[in-house]
């Protein structure tokens, strides 16, 4: 566990004017498309693949939710193209992390997710994804953590809520590796905090690399629903790290 202390498809509006035979066929077709959306669990993270967005600074934005919707919030982090024997997992950037002197070099993406039925429900789970390689640093290890508030603030999270997966990896930079983490998703929650890291110890002084990086919610989000859901938050930046 990683704790610390404290310190986003448009709705179509669909009208038919047709006899009811028409309407009842159409009518089908609609149900069904929607179902199918609805089905489809659609990536929430803005720029998983740190392709489009310049990065930020961890602080502002953990520090301003909602000002800063899309960016990643990092700490000692670059974006960079493929390095040496790494190439990026997708596209042609990918995030690069060096030791930032602490115990774990992070970085992190808020989401709005109360917009979401099915959370407030009590019935949904979430998966939380992305790929890690490292280049000489043979002991390297990565891990991916998400959190959960009932608020947007710092100071919402709900207690003993968080959920981590880690992975040594196998110091073979042309294999990209895999980390996911799953489970329920507290009803009360509204906002969702992915979140993904190496350890300063295991990195020898080298950076590690991430990408394609993927959070969705099953059920997924029906299309309307989805409209104003996907925002930023962040946990504040100490933490108190158990191996």
């Amino acid at each position: 566990m990683n704790r610390r202390p404290t310190s986003t498809p448009p709705c179509i509006n669909v009208r038919l004017s047709v006899d009811s035979r028409r309407r009842t066929a159409l009518g089908g077709v609609v149900a069904i498309a929607v179902v199918a959306a609805s089905a489809h669990a659609a990536n929430l993270l803005v720029d998983p693949g740190f392709e489009l967005n310049p990065l930020n600074n961890y602080s502002t934005v953990l520090n301003n939710f909602s000002g800063y919707k899309g960016d990643w919030g990092v700490e000692n982090s670059t974006i960079t193209g493929a390095v040496g024997s790494v190439t990026p997992a997708g596209g042609v950037q990918m995030l690069s992390m060096f030791d930032d002197g602490l115990s774990i070099t992070q970085a992190w993406q808020v989401t709005d997710v109360s917009g979401i039925p099915a959370i407030a429900g009590g019935s949904a789970t979430f998966s939380l994804s992305a790929m890690f390689t490292a280049e000489n640093a043979p002991a390297a290890r990565a891990s991916i953590f998400m959190q959960f508030f009932s608020g947007a603030g710092l100071g919402f999270e709900i207690p003993s809520s968080q959920l981590s997966m880690s992975l040594n990896l196998n110091n073979s930079p042309g294999i990209w590796e895999p980390i996911t983490v799953s489970g329920a998703i507290p009803a009360s929650t509204t906002w969702m905090v992915s979140q993904v890291g190496y350890w300063n110890a295991t990195m020898g002084g080298q950076p590690g690399y991430v990408d394609a990086v993927s959070f969705t919610i099953i059920p997924a989000p029906a299309p309307c629903a989805l409209l104003g859901a996907v925002g930023l938050l962040g946990v504040r930046r100490r933490r108190a790290i158990a191996a």
